[in-house]
């Protein structure tokens, strides 16, 4: 694995090398971030780290990594989002439907600029 790889000689050194090397012999198709470990982490540290972008944006510093690491982060855990208005992006462009929550099936909105209603 490439974590054993990076213990041995590379610029990226950490004690967590060995705790992303063992998640991924348990399981080589895991997410990091769902392993056991690397889950707990997450649980105690996200309001760290939400704090520190919000901080270093209020102050007018860039930290896209980290803005974009906890966007990221937000989205893989809520079941329903924001990113589902891309489902009606596509289909008041391209017609390509979307579903709902609330009925089954294929589902078309009443955009109104295309057919002229």
């Amino acid at each position: 694995a490439i974590a054993r790889v990076w213990r041995a000689g590379c610029i990226i050194r950490s004690a967590m090398l060995n705790d992303m090397a063992s998640a991924l012999e348990r399981d080589a198709g895991t997410n990091l971030i769902f392993a056991d470990y690397f889950s707990a982490l997450l649980k105690q540290h996200h309001v760290a780290l939400r704090n520190l972008v919000a901080t270093a944006m209020l102050h007018g510093h860039a930290v896209p990594a980290l803005a974009a690491g906890l966007a990221w982060f937000d989205q893989i855990r809520t079941a329903r989002s924001t990113a589902n208005m891309i489902q009606a992006q596509r289909d008041f462009f391209g017609a390509h439907s979307f579903e709902r929550i609330d009925a089954d099936g294929a589902h078309h909105g009443p955009w109104g600029l295309h057919d002229g209603s």
